[in-house]
């Protein structure tokens, strides 16, 4: 799967992290008036990357990836990411998510803290440039 990058949203906090990379903008409010056919295509082809956290001590986390393909969703398990300034790709089992961004620089530096925190010693991060 191949996908260009118009949005990049990015969230770590106390439940856990996540990065979406998503080929539309969010249309945020403007969904309240559409059909659910509409939301679904609006929302177009996105990669979603999450790790949740227990809420029980000692419990296990749960890392997670999705896309708007049910066939490429599941848990995050036996991976390698490659990343650059200009792509990002996810490489599992025989298949490639291949993402073309253009991230800002804060986005950028986001990304760098929060990828590896996903990724949690589950797989393997090459950072390229």
């Amino acid at each position: 799967m191949k996908l260009d990058c118009k949005q990049i949203s990015i969230s770590d906090d106390d439940l856990g992290c996540q990065v979406t990379f998503s080929e539309k903008i969010d249309l945020g409010e403007k969904t309240e008036n559409m059909s659910v056919k509409e939301i679904i295509d609006s929302i177009g082809r996105y990669l979603l990357l999450q790790r949740t956290y227990s809420e029980i001590d000692y419990g296990k986390d749960n890392y997670y990836f999705e896309t708007q393909d049910e066939i490429l969703s599941g848990e995050l398990k036996a991976f390698e990411i490659v990343m650059s300034r200009q792509s990002f790709e996810l490489q599992f089992d025989s298949e490639t998510i291949e993402i073309s961004i253009n991230p800002t620089d804060q986005e950028y530096s986001d990304l760098m803290h929060v990828i590896p925190i996903i990724i949690d010693k589950r797989g393997r991060l090459t950072v390229n440039g």
